[in-house]
């Protein structure tokens, strides 16, 4: 920063001397920054700790993209203290122990369900689904499932439909993601088998 003010300061007494016409009014000195962080920033902020610490089987295959089997209450509070703003459940509405929507809406952060009940539910429609809640990737976003097995595989159906990765980029993500037993109908659905 005194390289700059020293630069500053021989540019605004020099340049006057050098012949221009008007003399250049001297800039009031410059106030300390505002610390804000701006939205990419804050996936990077969150991208810091640990993910195995904030959920089963947590991982980040993406920036300020959080990974895995399913929250309990007190990690869900951690992510929201965090930064995180949307979580976004693979579940099915009839499996036990899912994610509160009430619960996430309390802690400040946006509920999304997308069931995803098996196989079937490995589609390109809902590949496009994720992308509309993901958002544009300026916020950090919790996506789970139980185990992280469905959350890998509609992950990778999303990289190829709708971000435009080859197909072997698109189950690489997958599988950084958590997919698992579901790896030979999305290596199907990319068509590489």
């Amino acid at each position: 920063m005194k390289l700059i003010s020293t630069a500053l300061l021989t540019f605004i007494v020099v340049l006057p001397m050098a012949g221009c016409a008007e003399p250049v009014a001297q800039a009031p000195p410059a106030a300390e920054p505002v610390a804000q962080t701006p939205p990419a920033v804050e996936s990077i902020v969150v991208s810091t700790v640990d993910p195995a610490e904030l959920l089963p089987k947590g991982n980040l295959p993406i920036e300020g993209v959080l990974t895995g089997g399913q929250p309990t209450t007190a990690q869900l509070e951690t992510l929201a203290g965090l930064g995180y703003e949307t979580v976004i459940n693979l579940r099915g509405p009839g499996e036990s122990g899912s994610t509160d929507p009430a619960l996430v809406e309390s802690l400040g952060m946006t509920y999304v369900a997308i069931p995803v009940m098996g196989a079937d539910d490995i589609s390109e429609e809902n590949a496009r689904k994720l992308a509309s809640a993901m958002g544009d990737g300026e916020s950090p976003v919790v996506l789970h499932c139980a185990s992280s097995n469905r959350v890998g595989a509609l992950l990778a159906m999303k990289a190829f439909y709708v971000d435009g990765m080859t197909a072997e980029e698109a189950l690489a993500l997958g599988k950084a993601a958590g997919v698992t037993r579901l790896e030979p109908v999305v290596r199907q659905r990319l068509g590489l088998e």
